[in-house]
């Protein structure tokens, strides 16, 4: 029995065409673009997922920074005394991309979830290296882990590894120094900030349901 090619089960268009080319082309730079594992860490005594990490790294932050009103930031002061706890948690965990990457010239944040968590990452151009899943090193060509970051798409699978801060806006984060491609998501997420709303679609196409309510943003 033969596996069916994508384009037999998928009708093509100009985003399941784009997310073809950006997995030929994270192949050329990983290798093996499907790997079978990825080791997580254990600062908080199991397997870190991304709920875990955030309900073990929320309360050393909020030690150091209370409740903060809308739109309030955190003094220096505050994310001084937050980071100098939270930069000692060095970690690896893996997820999808919740949101679209959004990259500000040689930085980005994006948003990776577990299903049920969320937790912020940042990746800055000279601070990241890429992992070839092929041989499980690190690749040490200048600009690869960058030119990786910029070819994920909203839905795909990574897994990285770097240190906890708080931004300047207060909010929980990794800094990124290792990342590693898991996964292309080769269909657009389902675009629904609150989730799925019609009935029928969700009873018949549970899997988009299920992606969507995890994926969704909150505006309370």
């Amino acid at each position: 029995m033969s596996i069916p090619e994508f384009s037999e089960i998928i009708e093509p268009n100009d985003q399941t065409e784009a997310r073809r080319e950006h997995l030929e082309k994270l192949r050329e730079i990983v290798g093996n673009v499907y790997p079978n594992k990825f080791e997580r860490s254990n600062i908080t005594d199991e397997e870190d997922t991304i709920t875990r990490v955030v309900a073990f790294a929320a309360p050393i932050k909020d030690k150091h920074i209370p409740n903060l009103a809308e739109n309030e930031k955190p003094t220096d002061e505050q994310r001084e005394a937050a980071n100098a706890e939270l930069n000692q948690l060095h970690l690896r965990v893996a997820g999808r991309l919740a949101v679209p990457p959004r990259v500000m010239g040689k930085a980005a944040f994006v948003h990776l979830s577990d299903g049920v968590s969320r937790l912020q990452i940042y990746v800055r151009k000279q601070d990241v290296v890429a992992i070839n899943n092929s041989t499980g090193k690190t690749i040490e060509e200048e600009g690869k882990a960058w030119e990786l970051f910029n070819l994920l798409d909203h839905g795909d699978f990574i897994g990285v590894s770097g240190f906890l801060f708080v931004t300047k806006t207060g909010e929980l984060s990794i800094h990124v120094e290792t990342i590693q491609f898991l996964s292309k998501a080769m269909l657009p997420m389902p675009d629904k900030m609150h989730g799925i709303e019609d009935a029928e679609i969700k009873q018949r196409q549970r899997y988009a349901d299920l992606i969507a309510s995890s994926l969704k943003i909150d505006h309370e």
